[in-house]
């Protein structure tokens, strides 16, 4: 009996041992309507306090395999474009992230991860400025499918403290 039980523990324990792999599908969270979007930065050491409003307009490529975002910006009442592209590694089980201007500026990447459920997505990188590594993030929090909080931060110490440079939401309007 006993050999029975444990042997049902661990088949019901199973489940919450083995994470969910992930897909390219979870891209498609941002795909249908148009994604308005307001938020404002602060004045921080990497930021100068504006505000941003926009609009993402995004979709599959034809054969499925990229995610493109058309994006356009006003911060501070000046406009912007940008173009998006997310691809999906599945041999490498990792997302991938650039984004591009028509003002010729070169193509930037940032490393992206994407919890399992497709809700959290965090854009990270690191530059050198002064001689201090800076590393930069921003959050993405899918609040439901046609809602995002996102916020970007900064830190100056490994990780270890980050520092508020801005925050907005994202609605979708189908």
């Amino acid at each position: 009996m006993k050999p029975l039980i444990a042997t049902l523990i661990l088949c019901a324990s199973l489940p919450v041992f083995a994470a969910a792999k992930p897909t390219a599908d979870v891209l498609g969270r941002w795909v249908g309507g148009t994604w308005p979007l307001e938020g404002k930065m602060l004045d921080t050491d990497y930021s100068k306090a504006t505000t941003v409003t926009g609009v993402s307009n995004c979709g599959w490529s034809p054969s499925r395999i990229f995610m493109i975002c058309d994006q356009s910006l006003l911060e501070d009442g000046k406009p912007s474009r940008e173009l998006w592209v997310y691809a999906f590694d599945p041999e490498k089980e990792a997302f991938h992230f650039f984004g591009m201007s028509p003002t010729g500026g070169r193509p930037h990447s940032t490393d992206l991860s994407i919890s399992p459920d497709g809700t959290h997505w965090v854009y990270s990188n690191q530059t050198e400025i002064k001689g201090k590594t800076v590393q930069f993030r921003t959050i993405n929090e899918f609040r439901n499918p046609d809602h995002i909080d996102w916020w970007s931060e900064y830190s100056t110490d490994g990780g270890a403290h980050w520092v508020k440079m801005g925050e907005g939401k994202e609605t979708r309007q189908k």
